[in-house]
C-alpha cells in the first residue's frame, strides 16, 4: 500500500472535525437523555456497550493527538501499539454492528444520527486516520497478543459476569440463557478470530509500509 502524504495542518483539521463530531454526539446524547426525563446515571449505563467504550477510546485518542499536534515525541507514545489496538477495536465495532446488529435496529430521529456517527462515521474516520498517519512506527507481531488478549478478554468476561447477575448480557450473542454455552462459545470464537485476522492485517500492512 502506497503511503499518502498529507500536511500536518490537513491532518490536524481532519482530527478536529471528527473528534468534534464524536464529542458532540456523546455529550448531546447525555443532555437529551436528561432533558427527556432520564438520569445521568442511566446514561452512563450506555458505556457498558462495546460501541460506546471503543468510540470513547478513539475520541480521546484523537483529542490527545490534537493537543499534542506540535509535540511529535509525545504523540509517538500513543501511536504504534496503542493506536493499533484502538484501530482493531473500532473496526470490530463497525463490522459487528453492520453484520450482526444493524438488521435488528432501525432507529429514528436523534437515535438514527447517533447510530450513524458511532457505528459508521467515527470508526471509518479513525481507520482512515490510521491509513494516513500510522506510517513511521514499525509494528511488531507480538502486538497481536496484546490487542486480542487484554481489553477484549476483559470486556467479554465483564459481559458474562454482568449477565449472570443481572440477566442483561448487553448483546444477544453473549446471552447464555438464550443461546446456551455452546452458542455463546461460537460467537466468542468468531469475535476472537476476527480480532486476530484484523490485527494481523493491520500489522502486515504497517510492516510493508515501513519496510525501509
Amino acid at each position: 500500500m502506497k503511503n499518502i502524504i498529507l500536511s500536518r495542518n490537513t491532518i490536524l483539521i481532519y482530527r478536529i472535525l471528527f473528534a468534534g463530531l464524536s464529542w458532540f454526539t456523546i455529550i448531546a446524547g447525555a443532555v437529551l437523555h436528561v432533558l427527556t426525563g432520564g438520569s445521568i446515571l442511566e446514561w452512563f449505563n450506555s458505556f457498558k456497550s462495546f460501541t460506546m467504550q471503543t468510540n470513547l477510546f478513539v475520541t480521546v485518542w484523537l483529542t490527545l493527538a490534537i493537543l499534542w499536534h506540535n509535540k511529535p515525541e509525545t504523540l509517538k507514545k500513543i501511536s504504534g501499539l496503542l493506536k493499533g489496538a484502538f484501530t482493531v477495536y473500532i473496526t470490530i465495532t463497525l463490522l459487528f454492528f453492520a453484520i450482526l446488529l444493524a438488521p435488528f435496529y432501525q432507529p429514528t430521529g436523534w437515535a438514527a444520527f447517533s447510530n450513524l456517527v458511532l457505528h459508521y462515521i467515527t470508526p471509518i474516520a479513525f481507520i482512515i486516520d490510521w491509513i494516513l498517519t500510522e506510517t513511521k512506527l514499525r509494528y511488531k507481531w507480538k502486538y497481536l497478543l496484546f490487542w486480542v488478549f487484554t481489553y477484549p478478554v476483559c470486556y467479554q468476561a465483564f459481559v458474562i459476569i454482568h449477565g449472570t447477575f443481572t440477566g442483561n448480557y448487553i448483546y444477544y450473542f453473549f446471552d447464555v440463557n438464550a443461546l446456551g454455552i455452546s452458542g455463546v462459545a461460537i460467537f466468542v470464537s468468531i469475535i476472537f478470530t476476527t480480532g486476530i485476522v484484523l490485527g494481523s492485517l493491520y500489522i502486515a500492512i504497517n510492516r510493508k509500509r515501513t519496510r525501509s
